[in-house]
């Protein structure tokens, strides 16, 4: 993260939208049963930037 420009902010953002979303229980099963993933569930509303983040690190 520390590469991308503005890293603070687009943490925080991603922070305000994953507290925003509403599917906190989901989430938290899916996270618990998920240690790592290619990506993240469907209504994940950070699924853009984590896209963008793999990409970036040649991860796709």
């Amino acid at each position: 993260m520390k590469t991308v420009p503005d890293h603070i902010a687009v943490i925080n953002r991603a922070a305000d939208r994953c507290r925003s979303c509403g599917h906190q229980a989901e989430c938290s099963t899916w996270l618990d049963s998920h240690e790592q993933a290619d990506v993240p569930p469907d209504y994940c509303r950070n699924a853009d930037l984590i896209a963008r983040l793999r990409h970036a690190a040649g991860l796709r």
